[in-house]
């Protein structure tokens, strides 16, 4: 893991920690895990994100992730949740019609929190302390 990622005109750290459930909080994961694993893998391939962690109990998902700044955490949740979501309800008809028929397999809303290299306490000691040129 890289703590900053370069691109042409910025610098930036920007790691998210997200947890999400599937709908109606059904305990399934342990019967979908590898295929989770494997299709998180490909949803960060293709948008250039790095999975720094990602643990799967039978009833949630925390999935920890770096990402380029032009993601917001709500387009990063909705790119691993409906990629995943489509894919698993393809692949496990029998999970569908057993807990999912009302469509869609995860559960709308998430938590999402941010991680950094500093804390919010530096963060706002460095601006107040900061001189400013003045206008």
């Amino acid at each position: 893991m890289k703590e900053y990622r370069n691109q042409a005109h910025s610098v930036s750290s920007c790691k998210y920690h997200f947890v999400w459930c599937p709908k109606y909080r059904h305990s399934v994961l342990s019967v979908v895990e590898e295929d989770v694993r494997g299709l998180f893998a490909e949803t960060a391939d293709h948008f250039g994100h790095e999975i720094l962690a990602v643990e799967i109990p039978d009833d949630h998902v925390h999935l920890f992730v770096q990402c380029d700044p032009k993601h917001s955490p709500a387009d990063v949740a909705r790119q691993f949740k409906s990629y995943s979501g489509k894919h698993l309800l393809e692949r496990y008809p029998e999970l569908r019609k057993s807990y999912f028929w009302g469509g869609g397999f995860w559960k709308i809303g998430y938590y999402v929190g941010t991680t950094g290299a500093v804390s919010e306490e530096v963060v706002e000691r460095y601006i107040e302390e900061t001189e400013h040129a003045p206008e």
